[in-house]
């Protein structure tokens, strides 16, 4: 049998299963309980399911922040930082508040040609802190979703020890699926002008072939999220 013949056959025999297969039923709708359909109430699930995979949340004002974070800061002996700009942030004016409480911000652009780009790597490889926002929290897991993009690097969330995430909790959803169907039709345009789209929950865990879990060896092996009020 030649190469054509068996490709005909082979296309032949998918095509007839195809026609035979009976179709998917559609998939079901997961959603929270009546309950939690409240801010409120998300903003509680989703604590809770964080702290059951080992994050940290909590709720503070926005004037409160600025103040917290140089305390958790300086209690791990952390004075640089690499952080989203000010505008991704939902509280106005921080970053300016830290650099006056004597934290630096790291600049994260990485030239593309050598040397510059190994120096560049090796000089935010060092920083443990990440400060990022975030594009939507969903409750029933205790996940956020972040978009990199201009302003907004990958690194903050990726390549440090300790992240700390704020989210408005109004970008709080009970799942991926509520948040996309909140965002409407622009919801593929704004997923796909980003450079990439990060899903955390809770921290950084690997497992190994003997089934020992290790947290943070490829991520933040400290997450934090403050839901801002």
């Amino acid at each position: 049998m030649s190469g054509a013949d068996s490709r005909a056959k082979i296309l032949g025999t998918i095509r007839q299963s195809l026609q035979g297969a009976r179709h998917l039923p559609p998939a079901p709708q997961v959603t929270l309980p009546p309950a939690e359909a409240s801010s409120g109430g998300m903003a509680e699930r989703f604590a809770e399911e964080l702290t059951r995979l080992s994050g940290t949340a909590l709720t503070l004002p926005a004037r409160q922040v600025a103040g917290w974070l140089l305390g958790v800061m300086a209690e791990h002996q952390a004075t640089d930082l690499l952080a989203w700009q000010a505008a991704d942030l939902p509280v106005p004016g921080l970053l300016d508040a830290l650099q006056a409480g004597g934290i630096r911000l790291v600049d994260t652009a990485l030239p593309h040609a050598e040397p510059g780009r190994t120096a560049a790597l090796q000089r935010v490889e060092k920083v443990t802190f990440g400060l990022t926002g975030a594009d939507a929290g969903f409750a029933e897991t205790g996940t956020l979703a972040l978009t990199a993009g201009p302003g907004r690097p990958r690194l903050a969330s990726l390549s440090v020890r300790t992240h700390v995430a704020l989210l408005d909790p109004r970008r709080l959803y009970p799942s991926w699926a509520a948040w996309l169907a909140a965002e409407g039709p622009g919801a593929g345009q704004r997923l796909a002008g980003s450079s990439n789209l990060t899903l955390i929950t809770g921290p950084s865990r690997t497992g190994d072939i003997e089934m020992t879990l290790t947290v943070g060896v490829h991520g933040p092996g400290e997450l934090i999220v403050v839901l801002v009020g």
